[in-house]
Parts: structure tokens; sequence; C-alpha cells
């Protein structure tokens, strides 16, 4: 089994209303300090990680990643390869805003071996987008899509939210059809979520109207080829995330950055600090980046162990579901239960019952 590799990159250009990540914007990122201490933290929990094993997925997240020079992310895959070597097949991928993204990006992003771009997109309505204090524009989007597909990448997706608080019908109609003409390889289709204090007096959309996008997104992304195989992801056959299905079936992984997670051992989880000028100063002072430890019980891991499963359709063992859910809400596939899409509209429930 191989090892799974995240690397945070906190820094964007501005901070999006809707945004509960941890990021900051910032004018001068410093680069060249905040990767040096990336790599220096990798130098530091080698002896953590187990011998002999290849990197099978490596993800940089943000924030915002490609405010990074692309030089300055190849440092960081070839560094972290001379660690603990690439796999022949490992899929690294890359967190990207529009406005980043220029032809000459795009085709430095592919010569140093990012295999899989997240472009987030949001909505290609150019209203949605300034409600959202997104600063690209849907015209930018599309033209982003286009610098990456033309620089050879032929694993890509796009982030979309929906049920956004005074979204229409026909917003969301834009959007989708939008998705089936630029034909990504995959979708991530999250349901607006109340987190950030700038939406925390603004009224959600009717829950009417949240099923009625639920599963409209659902027909019309499988309707183009898009399977849903987790609540909020929809992929071509071999173009799953293999870096969250690992997330999912919940294999260990290690967390480089500012507030990056790392779960190397069952049931020890740790946190780094959020703020990323600490971050390097603990590096730098050759202190651990660590600002604090859970300790999960047999319980806490076997509750997640089901509720991260149940979210995809592998499911989980049809006797381990509770037998007061009602039968509508899923379905028995080979001995699993797996949630319908009444199910996943309804997901947060049944966790409760778990």
């Amino acid at each position: 089994m191989g090892v799974h590799v995240y690397v945070h990159v906190p820094f964007c250009i501005a901070k999006c209303r809707y945004c509960a990540f941890a990021s900051i914007a910032e004018q001068n990122i410093p680069e060249e300090r905040y990767v040096s201490a990336v790599l220096a933290e990798a130098h530091g929990r080698a002896l953590e990680m187990e011998t002999g094993q290849p990197i099978e997925t490596l993800y940089f997240g943000g924030g915002t990643p490609t405010l990074l020079s692309p030089t300055a992310i190849g440092t960081m895959v070839e560094r972290l390869h001379a660690r603990w070597c690439l796999s022949d097949k490992a899929e690294i991928s890359i967190e990207a805003n529009p406005e980043t993204i220029t032809a000459e990006y795009a085709k430095a992003l592919h010569a140093i071996g990012i295999t899989r771009v997240s472009l987030g997109v949001q909505s290609f309505s150019d209203r949605l987008l300034k409600y959202l204090g997104r600063i690209h524009t849907s015209d930018r989007a599309i033209r982003a899509y286009d610098y990456l597909r033309a620089a050879g990448f032929d694993n890509m997706n796009m982030d979309i939210i929906y049920a956004i608080p005074s979204e229409t019908c026909g917003e969301l109609e834009k959007d989708l059809d939008t998705l089936k003409q630029l034909e990504p390889d995959h979708v991530s289709a999250y349901l607006f979520q109340h987190e950030a204090p700038y939406f925390e007096k603004v009224a959600p959309c009717q829950e009417e109207l949240i099923e009625r996008f639920f599963y409209a997104v659902i027909v019309s992304l499988e309707g183009c080829g898009l399977f849903q195989y987790e609540i909020s992801n929809f992929a071509r056959p071999d173009r799953q995330c293999a870096h969250n299905m690992a997330y999912w079936a919940y294999r260990p992984y290690l967390g480089l950055g500012a507030a990056a997670v790392s779960c190397l051992r069952e049931g020890l989880r740790s946190h780094n600090t959020p703020d990323p000028h600490l971050f390097m100063e603990r590096i730098e002072n050759g202190r651990s980046p660590v600002g604090s430890i859970d300790r999960l019980s047999e319980t806490d891991i076997a509750f997640e162990k089901k509720f991260l499963s149940l979210r995809t359709k592998r499911g989980i063992l049809a006797c381990d579901l509770p037998q007061d859910i009602p039968p509508d809400l899923y379905a028995i596939i080979d001995g699993r239960a797996v949630l319908t899409p009444k199910g996943m509209l309804l997901s947060d429930e049944i966790f409760a019952w778990l």
C-alpha cells in the first residue's frame, strides 16, 4: 500500500465570502520560505513513514496552490520524490483558481509532472461569482480550462457549488449545460454550506429547492457520462480522485504545511498550526509545527470508517447498517448497504444513526 501525501498552500489573492478553509489573503507570498519549511517538515516526518513504500497520491490543496510558481511546485514534487519515490502511476493533483492560469503556466504545470488539475469554478454565473466573493468571471474560468486542456491535461476536475442563496433554476441549468459542453473528466458538486461568518444571517434556499437542485445535478452529470461515486463527486470511468478515495477508505496519510492534518497511525490524528507564519517560524526554529493531536477511541474509529465508506458507492456491510433506517434510503448490493440518491440527500441524518 502506497503513501498518500497532502501539501497545504494557504495563500490566496482574496478570501472568498463562503470559504471556511484555512487560507489567508496575502499580497507578498513568501514562496521560497514556505516551500523550504514544507520540505523541512517532510524531512522531519520521514521517520514516521513506513520505508519502501512509494507515494501513490500527492495532492496540492489550498488556498490557491497555483499562486506558487511552477518552479516552486516542481521543486516540491522533485524533493518528495527523492525522499519517498513517486509511484510510476502516481496521481499528482493540484487545485487551481481560474485567475492564476495562463497558457504558459498550464504548460509549465504539465511539464513538471502534475497529472490532475482541479479547477475552482464554483459557478458560470457572473452574478453568483460576485456574490460568493470570487474574483474571476465565467469567461475567465472557461479560458483557464481551455489553457489546461491545450497543455495536455486529460484528467481534469471542475468544482461547482449549488443551492447558493438566491440562486435560480436558470442559473443552475446554465452551470450544468456549460459542464456538458466542456466535458470535464470529473466534477465535484458541493451543496452550499453556511459556514463562513458572512453567510451566518443569510437565509438558505428552501428545502424543496435544495432537493430539486440535488436531483437535477445527479441526472444532468450522469447523463453526461459522469457517474456518482461519492455524495459530491462524479467521474468518468478511471477518473475518480485516487487521493480522496484514500481518505474515504481510511488509509494513512501525511499532511505537510500550515493547517495540514496527518493520520499515519490509526487513532492518532495531528493538526499543524493553521497560521502559515507561525508554521514557518516553528520549522525554522527546529520545533514541531503540530498544534493539536486527536486520540480517537475504538468507537470513534469504527464510526469514522463506516460514515466515510457510506459516503461512497462502496457503502458498508449490510449488517453494519442500523435496522431502523427507512428502506428507501439505501439499497443492498452484493451484501453491502449503499445509499440511494434520497439517502445521499439525507446523509447527515443517516450518519447520526450509525
